[in-house]
């Protein structure tokens, strides 16, 4: 993980220019640290070439741990001095600070500098990108079996693929399969490349695999075997030898007697063998769209029907091939389909015994669908003896079987990973950190993404516009899954369990995280000192994982995540100064830790707390991310917080007072330019100087009442303060504060996202529906609760003409009846209404023209969802969870109706009953 020590040490340094400090002011000392920047940027280009060409020369092996030691040691450089220097007493033990960190920094560049040098000494004066050269097997090697097994999955797909094969376009179609590697995508293939009535189609069939370490002669050979016909003087037999003895690297060339020319005269000798001829190909296992324009360029189209199967985990490649058309993306096995492929490999016809059903489906279903986990489990279960306890051993460690059986799973799982740019190399691993099955806030994961230093901004995008590429690359490459999405937008992630257990091996071997699965891991001292982070999934930590604060140990340890830590405290037992994130929301603090205060370069601090009262956190100077879970009746952030000019995200739940800046401060630019997401904050703080000191947040929460579950040992009756000391305010000036509150959101022109917690009753229900015509017409997404509206205010948030998203929750709007007058919401794309005593809603399709999801959750009185929703052409998705029989009647009826039409796109989701209310149940 050498690329990322130097990417988060560029991160500090780029932090440090940025914080505005002082001795900063100094041009030839800001000059210096962009000197140093720009040569340890210069060294990560040269490592990613180092990576591509180091397994070609045994002595640029022997650098490796060079190369990983300095730049590890750069990284410990800059966030060792910095801390000293932002811990000094006074402004001479700072500039003393600062020159020792350039001194040392400097020499360990140069240090940096020479390992390259040596690099280009074994190599020679220029390190190049070279072209991967290996064997590519023949079509002969990798033909489907004689297919007496019967197939398992994918049938749809299958029928679908075949189906375009034997019909379709007389153009030449190309057919994308993708999926994670070991999904089935070439066993699919070989199904549909050997069904009978796609054999009997085609005059020509051929199949290459391209892998990764692609070179294009070895597929022109491949190809030419397979497409060209033998001479008069060589039989097939001694035709289809010598393509054996070419894979296998006997020959370096074809011999004379069949072919001898330039990569170009065979590429024109095989596409005018393909000429007028129906042919069939088999493109397995490709990895870039650059491989694929060299292969396209041997299949001539003369429309008679022609087609090209293309397989490949990246979905830009698939999509790539085919623009036109969708790839055939495979999903996981569902458990019965896993049970019938375990069966299948262990039994064959003979079928299970009974006495291992049970935990025979059990360790299927925890291979969780992904074909060649199952297969190699299978193989695995074949060696021992079919008893229960054998099973049972086999059960317990799925994960650990699959990544233990050489060359098969871990080895095309590590495919996948050994080929990723460097950049998303940690971003990877890091996913490891996430307790098995967790699914993954996308927010979350990109902000530890920033706060690890693994990504850097650029002058055309943002660093989180950065992340969110990455992501989508990672997904694309199939290691990935996405999980649940709103309205268009990713919301949380996960990683198949298989392929988590390899993250943590290869993040293990590279001494890149540590998990901590239960209380009885042990975590020696000679462990902790070579990591840098650690994922604490038990719930307790015991005095075992205790440590010397020596300086090896606090040199080195950067991150702490705890999921489940709630029976000690975790500062008991770990003391590291150079944290950058610390994750520990699962654990409640009574008071604000004092421990903290000396981490002083956190980027991301999540804390749970019943702290009234906060410390100064100016000094937290690096901070970017800053989540408080505050369990107390009136808590107010300090006012140094103006001062952290590197805060881009703060998350307070349920609600935090949040302080003006002094006006005298304002002036010595003491405005958080970077902040972009602020939520919640009480809405007497939504003032003008609030919102100009924060002039480019996307993102506002105002919260005035508890929404939120906490952990049981935090007492409810702590919530449940009196509606007077929620809000002391009387009626009059609750209307000026939301008249200014909302008129002053014009002075945050990026504000994409607003989030409104209101009030409950008794408490006078605020005038905000005489002020909703205020609401700034650049949000795209809004969110009412509590907020306890007439129906009649609906027309004001009409007017918003990007509004897609908007959420009413908790009695946002009240009243039995909601009817639409003219107006309409032109961009709504999802609409939600949760908890509402609505009984009648009369609309039409014009009103919603390009609704795509409704949820309706809780509405017990509603009687039935307007039938003409049901016209609206982009409606994809009804959702009916916990309302009415009635309501959950009228959504069945209006998905039939469309059937009617022949519109099967529509789905209606019917969800559980919490309620007793009777609902109609999913077909």
């Amino acid at each position: 993980m050498a690329y990322a020590a130097l990417t988060s040490a560029v991160c500090s340094l780029d932090l440090f220019l940025k914080c505005d400090h002082p001795l900063l002011n100094n041009l030839r000392r800001k000059e210096e640290i962009l000197s140093l920047c720009k040569r340890i940027i210069a060294f990560q280009e040269f490592l990613t070439d180092y990576e591509k060409i180091k397994h070609r020369h045994e002595g640029l092996k022997l650098l490796e741990g060079k190369i990983n030691e300095k730049t590890y040691q750069v990284e410990d450089i800059v966030d060792s001095k910095l801390r000293k220097y932002f811990l000094a007493k006074n402004a001479n033990c700072r500039r003393k600070a600062y020159s020792v960190l350039f001194r040392r920094l400097q020499v360990a560049v140069e240090e940096m500098e020479f390992i390259r040098n040596e690099a280009m000494k074994i190599k020679g004066d220029k390190i190049s990108t070279l072209k991967f050269h290996s064997k590519v097997s023949p079509a002969m090697l990798v033909r489907s079996p004689s297919g007496q097994q019967k197939p398992v999955g994918f049938q749809d797909e299958l029928e679908k693929i075949i189906d375009r094969l034997r019909h379709g376009p007389r153009e030449l179609d190309i057919i994308s399969i993708v999926g994670m590697a070991g999904i089935g995508k070439t066993t699919l293939a070989k199904r549909a490349y050997n069904d009978p009535l796609v054999v009997n189609r085609f005059e020509v069939r051929a199949w290459t695999t391209v892998s990764q370490e692609y070179r294009e002669k070895d597929i022109l050979f491949d190809f030419f075997y397979q497409v060209v016909p033998p001479t008069n003087e060589m039989n097939q037999e001694s035709y289809e030898q010598a393509a054996y003895q070419v894979y296998d690297g006997l020959m370096n060339h074809p011999p004379k007697e069949i072919y001898e020319g330039s990569e170009d005269e065979i590429a024109d000798r095989l596409k005018k063998s393909l000429k007028r001829k129906r042919f069939l190909i088999v493109v397995d296992d490709m990895w870039s769209t650059a491989a694929w324009d060299n292969m396209s360029r041997l299949f001539p189209d003369d429309e008679n029907g022609s087609r090209v199967i293309l397989t490949s985990r990246l979905i830009d490649v698939a999509t790539y091939a085919n623009p036109d058309r969708q790839p055939h993306q495979l999903n996981f096995l569902n458990n019965d389909e896993g049970w019938e492929l375990l069966c299948q490999k262990l039994f064959g016809k003979r079928g299970c015994p009974s006495e291992l059903e049970e935990i025979g489906r059990s360790i299927a279903e925890k291979c969780q669908g992904l074909p060649l986990a199952i297969v190699v489990v299978a193989g695995h279960l074949s060696k021992m003896s079919k008893t229960p306890d054998c099973w049972n051993s086999v059960a317990e460690s799925v994960g650990s079987v699959v990544n233990r059986e050489p060359g098969q799973c871990l080895d095309i799982l590590a495919l996948s990973y050994k080929y990723l740019p460097q950049h998303l190399k940690a971003c990877f691993l890091y996913m490891g950190a996430f307790p098995e099955d967790f699914e993954i806030p996308v927010w979350k994961l990109i902000r530890l993404w920033i706060a690890e230093g693994f990504l850097n901004a650029t002058v055309l995008m943002t660093v989180e516009e950065i992340a969110d590429e990455c992501l989508e690359d990672l997904i694309g490459r199939s290691l990935i899954l996405a999980e649940k999405w709103s309205n268009g937008k990713l919301k949380t992630c996960k990683l198949h369990d298989i392929m988590r257990d390899f993250c943590l091996e290869e993040a293990k071997r590279q001494n890149f995280l540590h998990v901590l699965k239960h209380s009885l891991s042990v975590l020696s001292e000679s462990e902790i000192t070579a990591l840098r982070r650690v994922s604490f999934n038990c719930s307790t930590i015991y005095a075992s994982y205790s440590f010397q604060p020596t300086d090896r140990t606090v040199s080195v340890s950067r991150s702490i995540l705890g999921f489940n830590i709630s029976q000690s405290s975790i500062f008991s037992y770990i003391d590291f100064k150079l944290l950058r994130v610390l994750d520990i929301t699962f654990q409640h603090f009574p008071q604000f830790p004092s421990e903290i205060m000396q981490l002083v370069n956190l980027r991301y601090l999540a804390l749970a707390t019943g702290s009234e009262f906060f410390p100064p956190v100016s000094q937290f100077w690096s901070l970017q991310t800053l989540i408080l879970h505050v369990y107390s009746r009136d808590s107010t952030l300090p006012r140094d917080i103006w001062k952290m000019q590197n805060l881009r995200h703060l998350r307070v739940k349920p609600s935090i007072r949040l302080p003006s800046p002094i006006k005298e401060e304002r002036k010595n630019s003491s405005v958080l330019n970077n902040l972009q997401i602020l939520a919640n904050i009480a809405h007497a703080d939504c003032t003008k100087d609030v919102f100009s000191s924060t002039p480019n947040l996307k993102k506002l929460g105002i919260c005035e009442t508890v929404e939120y579950t906490y952990p049981v040992q935090i007492p409810w009756s702590d919530f449940l303060y009196t509606s007077e000391n929620l809000w002391p305010y009387c009626s009059e000036s609750v209307s000026a504060l939301w008249s200014d509150c909302i008129r002053d959101l014009a002075l945050l022109p990026q504000l994409e996202a607003l989030k409104i917690v209101g009030l409950k009753p008794p408490v006078q229900v605020p005038k905000l529906a005489l002020h909703l015509d205020a609401l700034p017409e650049n949000l795209k997404k809004l969110t009412l609760s509590f907020t306890y509206l007439p129906w009649e205010s609906m027309s004001s948030l009409c007017r918003l003409p990007n509004l897609e998203v908007l959420k009413l929750k908790n009695y946002a709007f009240t009243g039995p009846k909601w009817e639409h007058v003219e107006e309409g919401f032109v961009s709504l794309k999802l609409l939600l209404i949760e908890v509402s005593d609505l009984e009648e809603w009369s609309a039409s399709n014009d009103h919603f023209p390009c609704l795509e999801h409704l949820v309706l959750k809780s509405c017990l009185r509603l009687n039935s969802i307007p039938h003409d929703m049901g016209d609206i052409p982009t409606l994809q998705i009804i959702e009916v969870e916990n309302s009415s029989q009635s309501a959950a009647f009228s959504a069945k009826e209006i998905q039939e109706e469309q059937q009617s039409f022949c519109n099967d796109t529509l789905e209606v989701r019917i969800g559980r009953n919490f309620w007793r209310v009777n609902v109609v149940a999913t077909p």
